[in-house]
C-alpha cells in the first residue's frame, strides 16, 4: 500500500501541475488550450480518454487473477512482473513529446497514460483482492485495513515531498524548472517501486491465503457481482467521494500557491499535519468501529469533509495568516480522513468475504477490480473537473456569467475556488447515497458466516 500510494498520489498531485502550470512556477504550458463550448478543455479530455481502456481491461485482469492456479498464488505473480514496466511508464509520463505547447504532447499523454494505468491496474487489483483473503474475521479485516491506511497516508507524506524537491532543485541548485520537476517526480517513483517490490516479494500468499479459484466465463463472473445490491450502493457512494477528493487533491498546489500565496513546499507541511493527525486518531477509530455503526461513522465523516471542502472557496480570506489557515484546514481534515481511509475497505472486504462463503468461489479480485475501475474513473473525473474549472475562458458566455456572479473574485482564482464548492457538493451527495446502505443485513450475514466457520473448525 505504501508503494503504490506514493506512486498514485504523486501523479494525482503533480501531473496537471506539470502540463498546465501556473505562470509563477517557471514551467512552460505544454498542452494547448483547446476548448469545447468554452468549458471542456484538452487536458480534461485527455484524462477521460485514458480511462476508456481501463473500463475494458480491469475486469479482464480481475478475471485472470481470480481464475489463476499459479503455484506461487493467484495475486503475487501479477504484482511482481509489473514493477519494471510501472517504473518505465511512470518516468515517460513526465517526459513530454515536445518542450513547448503542442498537439504532440496531447497524443503522447493519452498514449503513455493508457500504458501507465494498465500496469498500475495489474498491480493494484490483485493487491486489493488479498485484503479479504488475509483477514479471516471482521476484527482482522479492521486491523489490516488500519495498517493499510497507515501505509497509504505515509505514501501521501512521501509524495508530498515532490513539490518541495522541485522547489529545492529549481531555487537552490538552479536546475532548469522542467528538469527540476522531472527529477522530483522520478525520485518519488523510484521510492514507490522499491516499496511495491518489498510487498510483492515479501508476502507468502500460499501460506496465509485460502484460495478457491473462480470458474466460468468473464461475464458469468461479473453478473453476480454487479447484482449485489449492497456492493452497488457502496460503489456509487465510493465513486462520488473519489471524484470529490481527487478534485481537491489536484487543486492542492493551486490552493497553496494561488489562493494562499505560499511556496510549493507548504503543501508538504499541510500533508504532514493531516497525516500525523490521522495517525493520532487511529486507535480511537479502531475502538469506535468495533462498538458503533461503521455506516453512521462514514456518513458523518462525509458530511464533515463536505463542510471543510466548502471552506476552500473562502481560503485566504478568513483574516488569519495564510500559513495558519493551511495548518488549521489540514488538522481538521485528519479525523474524517482517518475514518474514510479505514472503514470503507473493511465494509467491502466483508461484502466480498460473505459472497465467497455463500458461493464457494473467491471473486475478490472482481469486486476490487470493479471498485478500482470506479475509483480510477472518479479520480479521472476529479482531475477533469478541476482542469475544466481552471480552464474556463473569460471571453466565453459561461466565463462571463461566472464573472458577473462573483464580481469580487479575480477571474484567475474563480475556477480554483469553485472547485471547493464542487467537491463539497459531491461529498454531500456521497453521504446521502451511503445512508441507503443496509448495514444490518450485512452484519447478520457476517455473524451467521463466522458461527458456521467456527462449527466447521470444531468438527475438523
Amino acid at each position: 500500500m505504501l508503494g503504490w500510494s506514493v506512486l498514485t498520489s504523486s501523479v494525482a498531485v503533480m501531473l496537471v501541475y506539470f502540463y498546465q502550470p501556473p505562470e509563477e512556477t517557471g514551467l512552460i504550458n505544454l498542452i494547448p488550450k483547446i476548448g469545447v463550448l468554452g468549458i471542456v478543455n484538452a487536458m480534461s479530455l485527455i484524462m477521460i480518454s485514458s480511462r476508456i481502456w481501463d473500463a475494458v481491461i480491469d475486469p479482464v485482469i480481475a478475471w485472470f487473477s481470480d481464475r489463476s492456479k499459479h503455484k506461487k498464488g493467484r495475486r503475487i505473480v501479477f504484482m511482481r512482473w509489473t514493477l519494471l514496466p510501472i517504473l518505465i511508464a511512470g518516468i515517460l509520463l513526465f517526459v513530454p513529446a515536445t518542450k513547448f505547447e503542442s498537439m504532440g504532447n496531447i497524443w503522447w499523454l493519452v498514449f503513455i497514460q493508457i500504458i501507465f494505468n494498465l500496469f498500475v491496474s495489474v498491480y493494484i487489483i490483485p493487491y486489493n483482492a488479498m485484503l479479504p483473503e488475509l483477514g479471516h474475521t471482521s476484527l482482522e479485516k479492521l486491523r489490516l485495513s488500519t495498517y493499510q491506511n497507515f501505509g497509504f497516508v505515509l505514501g501521501w507524506i512521501i509524495a508530498a515531498f515532490g513539490p518541495g524537491m522541485f522547489e529545492y532543485f529549481r531555487d537552490e541548485l538552479h536546475v532548469n524548472p522542467l528538469r527540476a520537476f522531472q527529477f522530483s517526480i522520478w525520485i518519488n517513483f523510484f521510492v514507490a517501486v522499491i516499496f511495491m517490490a518489498i510487498t510483492a516479494f515479501g508476502i507468502n500468499e500460499k501460506k496465509y491465503c485460502i484460495a478457491h479459484p473462480a470458474e466460468g466465463s468473464l461475464f458469468k463472473n461479473l453478473a453476480p457481482v454487479l447484482s449485489n445490491k449492497s456492493f452497488l450502493i457502496y460503489l456509487v457512494a465510493d465513486f462520488t467521494y473519489f471524484i470529490s477528493i481527487t478534485t481537491m487533491g489536484t487543486g492542492a498546489l493551486y490552493y497553496v500557491t494561488v489562493l494562499l500565496d505560499l511556496p510549493e513546499s507548504m503543501a508538504t507541511v499541510m500533508i504532514l499535519v493531516m497525516v500525523v493527525g490521522s495517525w493520532i486518531w487511529y486507535p480511537a477509530v479502531n475502538w469506535v468501529a468495533q462498538r458503533y455503526s461503521k455506516k453512521i461513522l462514514i456518513v458523518m465523516s462525509l458530511f464533515a469533509v463536505s463542510f471543510l471542502f466548502l471552506s476552500i472557496f473562502y481560503l485566504g480570506r478568513f483574516g488569519l495568516q495564510h500559513d495558519m489557515e493551511a495548518i488549521i484546514l489540514s488538522a481538521l481534515m485528519s479525523l474524517p480522513l482517518a475514518l474514510l481511509g479505514i472503514l470503507p475497505p473493511v465494509i467491502l472486504a466483508e461484502i466480498t468475504h460473505l459472497d465467497s462463503f455463500k458461493t464457494k468461489q473467491n471473486k475478490e479480485a472482481t469486486y476490487f477490480a470493479i471498485r478500482s475501475l470506479f475509483i480510477q474513473f472518479g479520480q479521472t473525473l476529479g482531475i477533469a473537473v478541476f482542469t475544466i474549472l481552471i480552464g474556463i475562458d473569460n471571453e466565453h458566455p459561461t466565463g462571463k456569467m461566472l464573472a458577473q456572479l462573483f464580481p469580487n473574485i479575480p477571474f484567475e482564482e474563480l475556477g480554483i475556488r469553485l472547485s471547493g464548492v464542487f467537491g463539497a457538493g459531491l461529498c454531500f451527495v456521497a453521504a446521502i447515497i451511503f445512508m441507503m446502505f443496509n448495514e444490518k443485513k450485512l452484519n447478520r450475514g457476517i455473524v451467521a458466516m463466522e458461527k458456521e466457520m467456527q462449527i466447521i473448525q470444531t468438527i475438523d
